[in-house]
């Protein structure tokens, strides 16, 4: 099995993460956060493993210098 794509995380991007985490953790219980948690590495993963079954994004077409 392969290893996967490294995922590149915008800064804006790992902000809205924070910004989420922090609204669940203040309105949902510790088990929601867990399977919220798990299903996010999940997905992860699937994106690094198998980017091509999810649908491409038209907002960006172009990628920084610094992900190339």
């Amino acid at each position: 099995m392969k290893s996967g794509y490294k995922i590149l995380w915008t800064d804006h991007a790992i902000s809205e993460l924070k910004e989420t985490i922090e609204y669940l953790e203040t309105n949902w219980t510790e088990k929601e956060l867990r399977k919220f948690t798990a299903k996010l590495d999940h997905t992860i993963e699937l994106i690094s493993k198998m980017p091509e079954i999810f649908l491409e994004s038209i907002e960006i077409k172009e990628y920084p210098k610094s992900c190339r």
